[in-house]
């Protein structure tokens, strides 16, 4: 009798808890991987409104054809904040967001990771990484 992958998640669970007290979550939601062709006018359109909006190519592609992104909303706000701040001001991602720092862990995660490589590949020129503190916290400063 084959087991469902969700009944095999609660019964691996079940017997973590129960021998080591440690609490599993796995993201069971199915993804699935589109690819799109484009020729390179057409890629270096996207590129060019990407950046305008501060967002890899894929993250304007999908912000823009579904409607509440929650990612490309955060990343976007964050982009703002950043532009306000003063030069030489030093920040985090979790600061600037404050008491707004309630999104889902996966969007926390992926901010943070598609911002720090957007600075590090110079595509966001106005911000330098300074480096993580014993919190493993990335830290950035306005340039």
């Amino acid at each position: 009798m084959q087991m469902s992958i969700d009944k095999k998640i609660v019964l691996m669970n079940n017997n973590i808890q129960q021998n080591k007290n440690i609490k599993l979550e796995v993201n069971t939601m199915k993804k699935i991987n589109v690819q799109l062709l484009f020729t390179e006018k057409e890629y270096e359109q996207l590129q060019t409104e990407a950046n305008n909006h501060g967002l890899t190519v894929p993250l304007y592609i999908k912000s823009e054809v579904l409607q509440g992104d929650d990612f490309g909303t955060y990343y976007r706000e964050l982009i703002r904040k950043v532009e306000s701040l003063d030069t030489g001001m030093p920040f985090n991602i979790k600061a600037l967001f404050g008491v707004e720092w309630t999104m889902s862990k996966g969007i926390k995660l992926n901010l943070g990771k598609t911002y720090y490589n957007r600075v590090a590949a110079g595509v966001i020129t106005n911000v330098k990484a300074t480096g993580k503190d014993s919190s493993n916290v990335m830290w950035y400063k306005k340039l």
